[in-house]
């Protein structure tokens, strides 16, 4: 009776101790490695095309006050969502002189995903500019904008999107406001869970 109780005592000891250390929280089950970032392998596994930087922005309009947000807002979309065939693949620093330094806006630009085809240009027009938010201290402000973008040969008819954007803005020592962020608007952010 002995043989038949020791294995059995055994084992209901071990897995008692098993459930004691992984229920007290000595042992931790391990979460498996994030599949979202892609390392320098995967992408050539891929064949993934590197992402090359646009040409350097062009300077400010000179004409835009800079201390009024809606103003910069319109200029920084005008200007980082006009593209040409040229863009494809490349990131569009064009509005980066209205943005935040060191922002993404700033550093990166845009992705420009969907180009015009060859011989054509996309032109960005702000149709709408409304606010959304203000931060403590009126230091940042959250914009939501309407963009009419029109897209064939220069001087050509041309095809009509409407496009929104999110764009947030944050007043500098100068007073000057500057975008820190520009994202497509995909939550309606009047309608939330009442």
């Amino acid at each position: 009776m002995n043989r038949i109780l020791g294995p059995a005592l055994a084992a209901a000891t071990a897995a008692t101790v098993l459930a004691l250390v992984v229920g007290s929280g000595w042992l931790r089950p391990v979460d498996p490695p994030s599949a979202a970032v892609l390392n320098a392998g995967d992408r050539a596994a891929l064949g993934a095309v590197p992402v090359r930087r646009g040409p350097a922005p062009e300077p400010v309009d000179p004409t835009v006050d800079l201390t009024d947000p809606r103003a910069v807002a319109r200029a920084y979309l005008m200007a980082a969502h006009s593209t040409g065939a040229r863009d494809a693949g490349r990131t569009r620093l064009s509005g980066s002189g209205y943005a935040l330094p060191g922002s993404p806006p700033a550093v990166v630009g845009l992705l420009v995903l969907d180009p015009p085809p060859p011989g054509s240009v996309r032109t960005a027009t702000v149709t709408a500019v409304e606010l959304l938010a203000v931060g403590t201290g009126d230091r940042r402000r959250g914009y939501r904008a309407e963009l009419g973008l029109a897209t064939g040969p220069p001087g050509a008819p041309a095809a009509l999107e409407r496009a929104i954007r999110d764009v947030v803005l944050v007043r500098d020592e100068q007073g000057h406001w500057l975008v820190a962020a520009d994202t497509t608007a995909t939550v309606d952010l009047d309608t939330g869970e009442r």
